[in-house]
């Protein structure tokens, strides 16, 4: 059998969904889809029937409160379950989605959404505009705790006109709204008014294209089709998604067949999958970027007794350039992965083509002298060593960069379970940091909020800024550029935003990771360019 590689090329335009960029316990839906069990997900060697799939996952959801983390593995299964006013399709066109119409008022602030009706959540009640307004204070509140609340930055406020109309007001023009809705899941009123996460988490009602059935931690997440969905489109009835962050076991499944559809197979495993008879392997260029963060403050909490030896901007260049990245994507990534120089992604609104300052080890020790640490210093790099592609490995590998140029690593590896609350803004227990992001909006304004803004949670901006990095010109470049509706003009403002922050050494950038999915012969899958898995678009053949 002629196997293939596809390698699929992204066109990224200016509007499209951002993200974006991880036990033994069960957790079932208090309503389970009548007539569905867990074992009907089970058979992805038998497709004889034509009504289950089984898809493998590197990592777990981390929260069935589809507010409680904003990470892509968690994402991509809410969005099977729960549904967003509007949406983009993988041509980053605008969707309607529970909104059917919406329409922006002359005074450029007010933008009214028109709700589908007779739209039903999964245990049969009508959705209205009062969950939309009730999902919005949810998602919107830091507290609750959310990390949707940067959704909301360019909100004035909200209200519903009658049950099937809402009513958004932005506190200026602001040309990302629709890219910001798009993210905010829609829940029913009842069951987020005034519950915790907990409670939130313990009731999967949507209304989305599937229903739960059943989690087991680690293990399996089953759902079954809605056959109520106002789409009307009739997807694989049975879906079962197994989390399996052991690489080793990831390959095996697909070869013993025991999964029909592998996501992030392992890069040493690529060229075996693709000769292997029934299975086929496609690749892209992927949104996900791997980089360093590092308090930068002067007065950070991590060195009281001492100066902050990274508040030095010669010290993050030193930094910078100890890590030979290069060598790292030719040895531990096997070349599927490209060189990242800058927050922006290629062929997104304000990206420039930017030259990376060289990997020059001696200049790093010349650079960390004359900052006053000839024999360096001493730092702990937090790290997460099963979220990403070769994330431990990777991070060992940087360690070992920052060594030889003299500053003494202590590497904290650590689940991602355990990682990405450690690492989270609000928390401030990281000194410096390996971590990833991918946002697939194609409008760069959306991750110099995210990722350059000065850290502000009531604002919602910096939310993602996890080193608290802050520059004051960078913010009062990035308040005008989030009220400029040209996108020239808007891309001009990211372009310098981004290159204070490059020549600043306000972070450093690793590389883009390449998608890799292992598919059988038997099904269509079109990976979308966000990397997210949407079982209702997968069909066999």
């Amino acid at each position: 059998m002629k196997k293939r590689l596809l390698a699929l090329a992204l066109v990224l335009v200016m509007t499209a969904s951002a993200v974006t960029g991880c036990g033994g316990t069960s957790a079932t839906n208090d309503k389970p889809a009548e007539g569905s069990t867990p074992s009907t997900a089970q058979g992805g060697a038998d497709t004889e029937k034509k009504d289950s799939i089984v898809i493998a996952v590197s990592s777990d959801i981390l929260s069935m409160n589809p507010y409680r983390y904003n990470e892509t593995p968690t994402n991509q299964f809410m969005l099977h379950i729960y549904e967003t006013l509007i949406s983009f399709n993988n041509n980053a066109q605008v969707q309607p989605g529970l909104a059917e119409t919406w329409e922006v008022e002359e005074d450029g602030v007010t933008y009214t959404f028109h709700l589908r009706k007779g739209v039903k959540f999964h245990d049969g009640d009508e959705f209205t505009a009062e969950d939309v307004i009730a999902s919005f204070d949810k998602a919107k509140n830091p507290d609750s705790p959310s990390a949707f609340s940067s959704f909301f930055t360019g909100v004035e406020s909200y209200e519903a006109l009658d049950d099937y109309t809402v009513a958004v007001k932005t506190k200026d023009v602001y040309p990302v709204l629709l890219n910001d809705l798009s993210n905010v899941y829609i829940l029913k009123k009842e069951n987020i008014e005034g519950k915790t996460e907990e409670e939130i988490a313990d009731v999967v009602i949507g209304t989305g294209r599937y229903k739960f059935v059943e989690q087991v931690k680690e293990d399996h997440i089953d759902i079954v089709a809605n056959p109520d969905h106002w789409s009307g489109e009739k997807p694989i009835t049975n879906v079962r998604f197994r989390p399996i962050t052991n690489e080793a076991t990831r390959t095996a499944t697909m070869l013993t067949g025991e999964v029909d559809l592998t996501v992030n197979i392992p890069v040493r495993d690529i060229e075996r999958l693709n000769n292997t008879d029934g299975v086929s392997v496609v690749t892209q260029k992927g949104l996900r970027e791997i980089y360093l963060n590092f308090d930068s403050r002067k007065d950070s909490p991590f060195f009281t007794d001492k100066p902050n030896p990274m508040a030095d901007v010669r010290v993050r260049e030193a930094m910078y350039r100890a890590i030979d990245v290069d060598t790292i994507i030719k040895n531990i990534m096997n070349n599927y992965a490209s060189v990242m120089n800058s927050y922006i992604p290629e062929n997104y609104n304000g990206y420039q083509d930017v030259e990376r300052p060289a990997y020059d080890p001696e200049l790093s020790k010349k650079l960390l002298a004359d900052a006053g640490y000839p024999d360096g210093f001493e730092v702990t790099l937090d790290a997460p060593n099963d979220r990403y592609v070769n994330d431990g490995n990777i991070a060992q590998a940087v360690a070992g960069y920052f060594e030889k140029v003299g500053i003494k690593v202590n590497l904290n590896l650590m689940p991602k379970a355990n990682f990405f609350s450690y690492i989270k803004p609000a928390e401030n227990k990281s000194m410096l940091l390996m971590t990833g992001w991918s946002d697939s909006s194609g409008e760069g304004l959306t991750l110099a909020n995210d990722l350059l803004h000065t850290y502000d949670l009531e604002k919602g901006v910096g939310t993602v800024n996890r080193g608290h990095y802050s520059n004051t010109e960078i913010d009062a470049i990035l308040a005008k550029a989030n009220v400029e509706l040209d996108a020239d003009k808007r891309a001009e403002y990211i372009a310098e935003a981004d290159k204070i922050a490059r020549e600043d050494f306000g972070y450093i950038p690793l590389h883009f990771e390449h998608d890799t999915y292992a598919v059988k012969d038997t099904i269509n899958f079109t990976p979308r360019m966000n990397n997210y898995i949407e079982a209702w678009t997968i069909s066999f053949k």
